[in-house]
């Protein structure tokens, strides 16, 4: 489907065209909630429920830019609410104070930090399978090379050399100061989780 046709869908409630932009765009805005918010749990609600939100709107989109900006500001509007609501107020209020506050320039870079990670997992997605199975398991999900040999019946060399594989293909997609930039970004959102 175009973004023109998704667009008339979503407003003749088609749920076919949900669960295409759904697809298409849960994990960044996923990542854009986590990353306000911090709590796993509480952004995928909040994502879910600005999808229910979408489906009770009148309002027509003029494309997929336009809804996009739709999300940002429900999930935006949300976050904030959590963090107002939250019965640790006084521990979130103090941690906002020393690291950063939600200003409008860290909610713009924690969008395109979540538009940066979804282009990384975007180009993993496009590696072979078992390049995909080795790369997410050694480094999206941390497990060393010993125990993702284990895990696929593979020796670690399989591992090393499958690893390295992807790394180049990553590079050679992304550029290696962006791949460098997006490596890093999914490392600190795992940690952080």
């Amino acid at each position: 489907m175009t973004d023109e046709q998704i667009m008339q869908r979503i407003m003749d409630k088609d749920p076919a065209a949900f669960h295409e932009v759904y697809d298409k765009l849960y994990r960044k805005l996923f990542f854009f909630a986590k990353s306000l918010v911090g709590d796993t749990e509480e952004a995928r609600d909040i994502v879910t429920e600005s999808f229910i939100k979408l489906w009770a709107q009148k309002n027509q989109f003029s494309n997929m830019a336009h809804l996009q900006v739709y999300f940002y500001t429900v999930i935006k509007n949300s976050c904030i609410d959590f963090l107002r609501k939250d019965k640790l107020r006084t521990k979130i209020k103090s941690k906002l104070i020393h690291s950063e506050t939600l200003s409008e320039n860290a909610i713009e870079r924690k969008y395109q930090e979540a538009e940066l990670i979804q282009i990384l997992y975007t180009r993993i997605s496009q590696l072979p399978e078992r390049m995909q199975q080795v790369f997410k398991l050694t480094y999206l999900e941390g497990y060393s090379r010993a125990e993702v040999a284990q895990m696929l019946n593979l020796s670690e060399n399989t591992i090393r050399n499958t690893n390295a594989a992807a790394m180049k293909a990553l590079r050679l997609t992304l550029g290696v100061e962006q791949f460098v930039i997006l490596i890093s970004l999914a490392v600190l959102f795992l940690m952080s989780r």
